[in-house]
């Protein structure tokens, strides 16, 4: 291994290159499957990508706009958190929710200067989603997967993740295979690649379907949606193949959908009534109880990760509420980033946040503009979408697992953006970050 730049990797021998290939090649099994294994893979990141920098005195790779973004929103919530229900532990939460984005940062400057490890964390990372799918339609079948884990509830599957994740976190790096797909198939000819992303969204969407995670579905058809919108834009010769395409895929989805009417209630009818009665419902309960917690506290909120902690003891109404509908108290957070960082760092955090999560959406823009692969701005703004539209129950902002997985395919979304895609999987020369 050679260095590329004076901010690039320094010289290692041979058995630190095996290191480093199979570390990337093992990222999407530690990132996705456990708790434990995640949080490892994101410290030991974060601790070389630093050694490294201080090392050869060069932190440029972490001179990004959404780095600064989120320097900015754990900077404004440590100021924050003595006005907080615990102060000391929402500081803590503050300064130690920065080590995602210099987990991501690390990777993009990884990545960037060795293309190979890119190539070879997508077809990782395309494995294990295969894996995934294959063992999930195994317990739908069944009724247990390949580990034993059994259904947890008539309408939901788990796969191999013990708990009703699979499709929330399937989705979450669902368009790094998808991306793969397409641009391998595009070298055969755009009409192949029109098949082959055709074909992976399909069973992407059924997928989804079958796992009856109603928001999950929901971000995958948005996802897909604006993928197929550029491939609209990009490749106008395609467009009348596509739509019937598109109605195929519907017809098909329907056709299962008819064999599938208990399925159809959970995830299309469920999903419908939800929306149109959310008061009534836990989601519209987060949101409300969010909201209310923000106007208590407008400037300072009431500290990172003391949602539940607030509601509990100063909202006996919202507590009860949460009790009347099954849960022990209050949950632990509003299940909405937006709504999120509203409630437990007022509006300055929101602000930041919001910063952030544009600046992401406009390093991969600039990246697929530079690097000349437009569709590649859909692809990466589609896995962003996953996880950033607004409107949507999501995940927590400062849970660890969960954030390894966001900020995994956040890192990957630029790089890739930055580097083209290439025969062979080898990616032609390094760019800077």
């Amino acid at each position: 291994m050679t260095t590329n730049a004076a901010g690039g990797l320094p010289p290692q021998g041979a058995k630190m290159n095996r290191w480093l290939m199979w570390g990337v090649m093992l990222l999407p099994i530690l990132v996705l499957f456990k708790r434990v294994p995640a949080e490892i893979a994101v410290g030991v990141t974060v601790l070389i990508g630093l050694y490294l920098g201080y090392r050869r005195q060069n932190f440029r790779w972490l001179a990004e706009g959404w780095v600064y973004a989120a320097a900015a929103l754990s900077l404004i919530l440590l100021v924050l958190a003595p006005f907080s229900v615990n102060p000391g532990y929402s500081a803590s939460q503050a300064l130690l929710a920065f080590r995602w984005p210099v987990f991501a940062a690390t990777l993009i400057w990884l990545f960037t200067r060795r293309p190979d490890a890119l190539g070879l964390f997508e077809r990782a990372m395309l494995a294990v989603t295969a894996f995934i799918i294959l063992d999930t339609v195994l317990q739908y079948v069944t009724g247990t997967d390949i580990f034993g884990h059994p259904r947890p509830e008539a309408f939901r599957l788990t796969g191999p993740f013990a708990h009703s994740l699979v499709g929330t976190f399937t989705t979450r790096i669902w368009f790094i295979s998808l991306a793969l797909v397409w641009f391998v198939a595009l070298r055969r000819g755009e009409g192949r690649a029109l098949i082959a992303a055709a074909i992976t969204s399909a069973i992407g969407v059924l997928f989804l379907f079958l796992t009856g995670e109603r928001a999950a579905f929901l971000t995958l058809l948005l996802g897909s949606g604006l993928v197929f919108l550029g491939i609209l834009v990009h490749y106008r010769r395609w467009r009348l193949r596509l739509l019937g395409l598109a109605v195929l895929g519907l017809v098909l989805v329907v056709g299962v959908g008819a064999t599938q009417k208990e399925m159809v209630a959970r995830s299309v009818d469920s999903t419908i009534h939800t929306i149109t009665h959310l008061d009534e419902t836990v989601y519209g309960l987060n949101f409300l109880t969010g909201l209310e917690e923000f106007r208590a506290h407008p400037w300072t909120g009431v500290g990172a990760r003391e949602f539940k902690a607030y509601c509990d003891t100063q909202m006996p109404a919202n507590h009860a509420r949460y009790n009347a509908m099954g849960f022990d108290g209050c949950v632990l957070h509003p299940h909405n980033f937006y709504t999120g960082m509203l409630a437990e760092g007022g509006i300055f955090s929101f602000l930041a946040f919001s910063a952030l999560v544009i600046l992401l959406f406009v390093a991969v823009a600039q990246g697929a503009r530079r690097s000349n692969q437009p569709m590649f701005a859909y692809f990466g703004a589609a896995l962003l979408l996953t996880t950033f539209w607004p409107f949507q129950s999501s995940m927590e902002y400062f849970n660890g697992w969960t954030a390894a997985v966001i900020w995994t395919g956040i890192a990957w979304a630029i790089a890739r953006a930055r580097v083209p895609y290439a025969a062979g999987g080898s990616i032609g020369a390094s760019a800077a970050v």
